[in-house]
């Protein structure tokens, strides 16, 4: 039979990866998987237990394009007087929105170099800021700019609802004090006030007060507020920031709005503002020319007694007509209080707005009109959620009676002064009318002096109206920006988000140790299966599970467990490896490469599977330098090979000794210790002893040395028919593999093959090579087995 035939070869290794065989692998160790999942969760409760939620305000504004934009109406018509002008740019405006320049007015008008802490119970540890509900409020006894430069700390215990102490992060008490005193630390003087929100429940209770230099807090507000156009087609910017307090991240955006805008009106006012400061410097020397000149006309009347009659007419006419325009309007606003006077007796509730802008001269009048106007809106607004009986309702109604009391004792009061002073301008009306009717016709030339007047006086005029002009200027000056959103929050936290980190969580509790069997698998050196010996072209004769019996021998009539199976499976793999032909008994070598892999267990058992089946079986011990199976099999120590060896008078009968517990077995112990097995196995009465056998035995079982560490075998290899190579699972490395290898390449042993001894089969699906996976013994069992399973045994009758 050819070598071809012989040989149980294996197949090309797969490409690729096998998912499923993967997925088994880890599936193995699937409470490592549990273990991780619940640290890392556990890991991520805590931290989400104990971190600040992190919340997102935004605004959005409108960047203006002066040139372009028609919301200014009529004011178009002002444009030579350099009111419109100018154009947004994106790029432009985002850098003024981060400049330190308004990020410090921002910073400077919320007091932002100012925290308040809240400390925990007990702990001391910084449970977070509190800042629009902090039971106290710590102000500045000093310029604010004395606390722009320091860096200070300060932790107040609130003890009861007038004292507080205070102590200095460094350690320093500065003892008791009550709200509202003055402390003095070592930065500056401050107060502390209680606040609206402040109550019992804060008593003992801890605050953390901080100072941090205006600096710093501009360049953390640049690295926190994010501004970016919305899109590249519109010319709105988004204003972002995020941070633990809802309102104080819409306080910053809001106030950085503000703070834009005044810049911007400032910086189109900056020209209007000098040319105000240049026309009043002049009118102020115009003026002073002018009243020098008109002196000089007086003084020129005086001296020469002259008196210009038509000048004194004219005067007396215009006194007249303004006499009557005054009357005229006298009378309007005696219509207008009685008008109002009546609007108000007409209308007692508190739901109508007053007429305003009527044109009232007297400003107490207008100004509590607006201010009962502004009441009368701020209760309807109320009324639209709430109830007149809410106590905010109530309170604005007493201040709107209030309001329209003291309106109605000024107009009263209006109405009575009018009516005087009508009767005095009548009464003027008709002394100027009697003066017109008594003038002289002539008149007096002083042209020259006249002249130098109206020049003045032209000039003059001239500046006023260029002033009126540049006022007009200042007061249409807008920004440049507009208020599409002004800062609002959702109420979802940014961060941390629960939901990405547990699933972070879980997905790292599960790569952490997907990872750790990776790299496990990555540096693992040692043969595990059959598997590992793909690619050799080694011929597998199968895999020999672990033991579990606690004894040598593991086979007999009635073994049915995993690895009697597993003898017997190799029996007959080994009987379709071995020449047919009729030419005596089988001569079977055990060797493996190193020790401790298994041989004399194998050779022990694989003896016993045969004898079972019937045939003769002798076991020989040639491990002649370190023999085993005698101790297994706990047969006494006796003669045996290396004894016959070595004395020509010992026979082959005198050292067969019958097996105490299995039938058609013989036992042939290695003997004593040799000094030179080498030169024992080379002698001639070696070969006549296997030639004895063969004619005696059906399969001759020979427990042979490790080829990896001598040479016994490879010296009587020749007397065997096969050779069964152990390869030991979990503790031969795999680069040791190319001793068998070579061996088989090289053909030094007969007809060799190779078992995989103590493979751990537990949890596979399949096995390789042979199916040994599907599990031994499978529909079999001894009673002692079956009384195990219980229950279920009735299921599988």
């Amino acid at each position: 039979m050819s070598e071809q035939n012989q040989q149980v070869q294996f197949g090309e290794q797969e490409e690729g990866i096998n998912i499923r065989e993967l997925a088994e692998k880890y599936f193995r160790h699937w409470h490592w998987f549990l273990i991780g999942t619940l640290i890392t969760i556990s890991i991520a409760f805590i931290y989400l237990r104990y971190s600040v939620a992190q919340f997102e305000s935004k605004a959005s504004v409108l960047i203006k394009d002066d040139e372009q934009s028609g919301g200014f109406g009529d004011l178009s018509v002002f444009k030579d007087l350099g009111i419109m002008g100018g154009s947004g740019n994106l790029e432009n405006e985002i850098e003024v929105f981060k400049s330190r320049k308004l990020l410090e007015a921002v910073a400077k008008k919320l007091h932002l170099n100012f925290k308040l802490e809240l400390i925990g119970d007990n702990s001391g540890l910084i449970r977070g800021e509190v800042y629009d509900k902090a039971p106290i409020d710590v102000i500045s006894a000093e310029e604010d700019s004395l606390f722009y430069e320091e860096e200070f700390g300060l932790e107040i215990t609130m003890l009861d609802k007038e004292k507080f102490t205070a102590t200095e992060v460094e350690g320093k008490e500065l003892g008791t004090f009550t709200y509202g005193a003055i402390l003095k630390t070592k930065t500056g003087k401050i107060i502390v006030n209680k606040s609206k929100d402040y109550g019992k429940k804060w008593f003992d209770r801890s605050i953390l007060f901080t100072i941090t230099p205006m600096e710093k807090v501009v360049t953390d507000l640049q690295k926190g507020i994010s501004i970016e156009a919305v899109n590249k087609d519109a010319m709105v910017l988004s204003i972002s920031i995020k941070g633990p307090q809802i309102q104080k991240n819409n306080d910053i955006i809001n106030e950085l709005i503000v703070q834009h805008e005044i810049d911007a009106i400032e910086d189109k006012n900056e020209v209007a503002t000098n040319t105000s400061k240049f026309i009043n410097e002049r009118m102020k020397y115009i003026a002073a020319e002018l009243s020098d000149v008109e002196t000089e006309g007086e003084e020129y009347k005086s001296k020469y007694n002259l008196v210009d009659v038509a000048s004194d007419a004219a005067v007396y006419l215009s006194k007249e007509s303004e006499t009557e325009k005054a009357i005229t309007q006298a009378t309007i606003q005696l219509s207008l209080a009685d008008f109002m006077n009546e609007y108000i007796q007409k209308h007692q509730g508190y739901s109508e707005l007053l007429p305003a802008n009527l044109g009232f001269e007297d400003q107490s009048i207008t100004l509590m009109t607006t201010q009962y106007n502004d009441l009368v809106l701020d209760r309807n607004r109320l009324l639209q959620n709430s109830g007149e009986k809410n106590p905010t309702v109530q309170k604005i109604e007493g201040q709107l009676a209030g309001l329209k009391s003291s309106l109605v004792v000024s107009l009263k009061n209006l109405r009575s002064a009018l009516q005087l002073e009508l009767k005095k301008l009548k009464s003027q009306e008709q002394l100027y009318q009697s003066k017109i009717s008594s003038i002289p016709q002539f008149e007096r030339e002083y042209r020259d002096i006249l002249r130098q007047q109206q020049i003045k006086e032209t000039l003059y005029l001239y500046l006023l109206q260029k002033r009126e002009e540049n006022e007009i200027t200042l007061a249409a000056s807008v920004a440049n920006t507009k208020v599409v959103d002004y800062a609002y929050n959702n109420g979802e936290p940014v961060s941390p988000k629960k939901k990405i980190i547990y699933l972070g969580a879980f997905l790292v509790g599960l790569i952490i140790p997907a990872g750790i069997l990776y790299l496990r698998d990555l540096l693992d050196n040692k043969v595990h299966g059959i598997k590992d010996l793909e690619g050799t072209q080694l011929p597998c004769l199968g895999e020999l599970p672990n033991s579990e019996e606690g004894t040598d021998v593991v086979v007999n009539r009635t073994a049915r467990t995993g690895i009697a199976e597993a003898f017997r499976l190799l029996r007959t793999n080994i009987s379709f490896m071995l020449d047919k032909e009729d030419n005596g008994g089988k001569v079977i070598f055990v060797t493996s490469t190193v020790a401790k892999e298994g041989k004399s267990f194998t050779s022990i058992n694989l003896a016993h599977t045969i004898a079972i089946s019937g045939k003769k079986v002798a076991l020989v011990g040639l491990d002649l330098r370190a023999p085993k199976f005698i101790e297994y099999l706990g047969i006494e120590k006796a003669k045996g090979v290396s004894n016959y060896l070595a004395d020509q008078q010992i026979g082959l009968g005198d050292i067969t000794i019958p097996s105490p517990v299995q039938e058609n077995l013989w036992v042939i112990p290695s003997g004593d210790i040799p000094p030179n097995p080498s030169e024992l196995l080379m002698k001639q009465k070696l070969k006549d002893m296997f030639k004895e056998l063969r004619e005696n035995y059906d399969f001759i079982i020979v427990d042979t040395a490790p080829v990896g560490l001598v040479t016994d075998t490879l010296l009587v290899q020749e007397e065997s028919d096969m050779v069964v190579y152990v390869v030991r699972a979990n503790y031969i490395d795999k680069r040791m593999v190319n001793i068998p290898v070579t061996l088989y390449s090289d053909k030094k042993l007969k007809n060799m093959a190779v078992v995989v001894n103590g493979t751990d089969l537990k949890g596979k699906a399949y096995g390789y090579g042979y199916g040994y996976g599907y599990g031994y013994g499978y529909g079999y069992g001894s009673d002692q087995d079956k009384k195990k399973k219980g229950i279920f045994s009735r299921f599988r009758k």
